[in-house]
């Protein structure tokens, strides 16, 4: 038996983010923060988000950009101190994932108080309503527009903090594909990675389900058909909306089957040496998929994967099939120039017994197939050294 946790509403619209006010107007909002980066707000993305509020009366009660590619503890008490300083009732978040998980986070503080590290791992239950929250994706990476998880950085330790709860869904994702149209194509690469590996690990993971596994070929599927597009003309909407599925699909088929080793190489990656989260998974994805295949059950998974990539071959056995999957997925890689060895981010030899043992002590391991031990992550690291 297995949960499966429902997203929020999901609008797919082309021109959605300028109609937020409507959308508000349903929630019994009328003073909303809006949550992003300068990044976004450079790239003049704030601006369809607000006028589109204020033509639905809807005051756009302050702005709040100081969020950085890997949000801290402290990004988000901030968060919260502004929301509750404008005495905001709602919250938009426009931006990645980074920007969509703080104003999650926020939303505990804002319910709770106290000291967000209170409420790591263990599923929160808010002890009152907490602020409607509409999400405004500009990548296509993390899907975690429509989750119920958020991942946080605690940088005294350099780990990753996860906190889940189905009161952290926001209620309505807008997959509005003109607002990924400015992603350089360098992000796009790495966010659309991100949302491949969400997919294959949601598919691989031992808490993987019926359901999780049907978001997950299909989100496999529209990044083999559209990842490149995307990367490659910037301004192709139909590229742009079909990554955005995938990574909707992706994430929420991750959320709720959980991520696994490479993501527990991927987190302290981004801890440790600031790798950004899609080129840290890149990385790692098809070294994991390799070593995956000595267990039980994943050849036959793997295979799948490859039929979903389009380069399954009939008459081929799962390890064949598989073996092709991977091979596509490392070519994908280097045509989108992307790093492939972890020396490339950044990684000294002196610090792989510290990456071991932080990849050890992750909590994506739990669901890792074959329950790995040291000495096989430590050939896994060391192969993708």
């Amino acid at each position: 038996m297995f949960e499966f946790k429902m997203p929020g509403r999901v609008l797919v619209m082309e021109g959605g983010a300028g109609k937020l006010g409507k959308q508000f107007n349903r929630l019994g909002v009328s003073r909303v923060l809006v949550v992003t980066d300068e990044g976004v707000r450079k790239a003049g993305l704030l601006e369809p988000v607000v006028a589109g509020l204020e033509r639905g009366d809807v005051c756009p009660a302050g702005i709040f950009d100081e969020v950085p590619s890997d949000p801290a503890v402290r990004t988000i008490e901030d968060c919260a101190a502004v929301a509750a300083e404008l005495d905001a009732d709602g919250m938009v978040s426009v931006g990645g994932g980074s920007c969509i998980d703080t104003a999650k986070a926020a939303t505990i503080l804002l319910c709770e108080g106290g000291d967000l590290l209170d409420f790591e791992w263990n599923e929160y239950v808010a002890s009152t309503p907490p602020l409607p929250h509409i999400t405004v994706p500009t990548t296509a990476g993390t899907g975690s527009e429509a989750t119920h998880v958020a991942m946080v950085t605690d940088e005294s330790k350099n780990r990753k903090l996860m906190f889940q709860g189905a009161d952290l869904l926001p209620r309505l994702a807008v997959l509005d594909p003109a607002m990924t149209v400015s992603l350089p194509p360098a992000m796009t690469a790495a966010t659309g990675m991100d949302a491949l590996t969400h997919a294959i690990e949601a598919m691989h993971s031992i808490w993987h389900q019926p359901l999780t596994d049907g978001l997950g070929l299909q989100a496999i599927g529209l990044v083999a058909k559209s990842l490149e597009r995307a990367f490659t003309d910037g301004a192709d909407m139909d590229a742009r909306a079909d990554m955005l599925l995938a990574a909707n699909m992706g994430g929420i088929a991750a959320a709720n089957s959980y991520i696994g080793i490479v993501h527990a190489i991927a987190h302290p990656l981004g801890a440790m040496f600031k790798a950004h989260h899609g080129v840290a998974t890149s990385v790692a994805l098809p070294y994991a998929m390799e070593m995956n295949l000595g267990y039980e059950g994943i050849p036959a998974i793997y295979a799948k994967v490859a039929d979903a990539l389009g380069v399954s071959v009939p008459g081929d056995d799962d390890i064949t099939a598989s073996r092709r999957g991977i091979e596509w997925i490392r070519g994908l890689i280097s045509g989108l120039g992307l790093p492939q060895r972890l020396r490339e981010l950044g990684v000294g030899e002196e610090s792989l017994e510290r990456l071991i043992d932080e990849v050890m002590e992750d909590r994506a391991m739990l669901v890792t197939p074959g329950n790995p031990d040291r000495d096989q992550v430590a050939e896994l690291v060391r192969r993708a050294y």
